[in-house]
């Protein structure tokens, strides 16, 4: 999306840039053979992004990247550090993911990204009715001054809300959503569904509240070597947690102990989103590292019903 058109749609929110890098090279994969074929077809790409990286990510505790920020559309300098590093045969590999913060929109890696996908591949006008299945983070602060129809929540079980912007948040459960059926145009959900044990059914309620050609956008941990799922633990009916892998937790700003992981998704997750109601699945593949989108493969993934 061109600048004219982001500042059409959204005015004053989105300066306007004198110049913009290269367009952002979005694949998209509907299944593990068509990422196993286009991974051979960039494979001295994917070893010279590897390279790139190991040079870029310097040895004092905190360092900047020069770069360009889609969501502020201009040039900037990215900041990272060795927080949240990865232990790799007892060498620590950067978690870009989580930095390359911009110091304008003070988005990340993955925030900046995932607006932009939204953009490229759905484009959503003021007009369009969004559910994010979060309400208390950057991302969704920044997402509800640019959509007024959004709507947020948080999974708020055993935990005592707090204010958002003087507003209480809104208390959801993905797996028995409170609105109407086709109540959205878009649905966005960022690390979210990883820590449902019922994820099946947080698929279908996903596609109930979904309008007839409405999109989800979303992101997950994932393996692209896998075909299946793999499952790290499961509820059991009495309420109790059976651990079937070492738990796993991610960092949550609500829990000092953060959120178990209950699964680790594979490819087999897009059948089971049209098992659950959508008509059509794919992974979203992008890399840029003008735009400051580093650390190896990256991935999200779009439904639509």
């Amino acid at each position: 999306m061109r600048v004219s058109q982001l500042l059409q749609r959204f005015g004053k929110g989105l300066p306007g840039a004198a110049e913009i890098p290269t367009p952002l090279v979005i694949t998209r994969i509907g299944s593990q053979r068509e990422f196993q074929e286009y991974r051979r077809g960039i494979s001295a790409e994917v070893a010279a992004r590897q390279n790139d990286e190991c040079e870029l990510a310097q040895p004092s505790s905190s360092f900047t990247t020069p770069g360009f920020c889609f969501v502020c559309q201009k040039p900037t300098e990215f900041l990272s550090s060795w927080q949240w590093a990865h232990d790799i045969g007892g060498r620590l590999q950067m978690n870009w993911r989580e930095h390359l913060r911009c110091p304008g929109c003070r988005l990340n890696n993955r925030m900046r990204a995932s607006i932009h996908l939204l953009m490229e591949t759905i484009a959503p006008t003021k007009m369009s009715r969004l559910y994010a299945t979060e309400q208390s983070t950057p991302l969704y602060r920044y997402l509800s001054k640019h959509f007024p129809f959004l709507v947020g929540s948080e999974y708020l079980q055993g935990v005592t809300p707090r204010k958002n912007n003087s507003v209480d948040l809104r208390d959801e459960d993905l797996t028995k959503l409170s609105f109407s059926t086709e109540s959205f145009d878009v649905i966005l959900s960022f690390d979210v569904l990883e820590h449902i044990p019922d994820y099946p059914a947080a698929f279908a309620e996903c596609a109930r509240v979904l309008r007839l050609g409405g999109k989800m956008l979303f992101s997950v941990p994932f393996d692209a070597n896998a075909a299946t799922n793999l499952i790290r633990a499961r509820l059991r009916e009495d309420g109790t947690i059976k651990h079937v892998q070492p738990a796993e937790y991610h960092c949550d700003p609500r829990k000092s102990e953060g959120c178990l992981c209950f699964q680790r998704f594979g490819w087999q997750m897009l059948e089971q989103m049209k098992e659950a109601g959508f008509l059509r699945t794919c992974a979203l593949s992008y890399y840029s590292r003008e735009y400051g989108y580093l650390g190896g493969e990256q991935m999200q993934f779009l439904a639509e019903k």
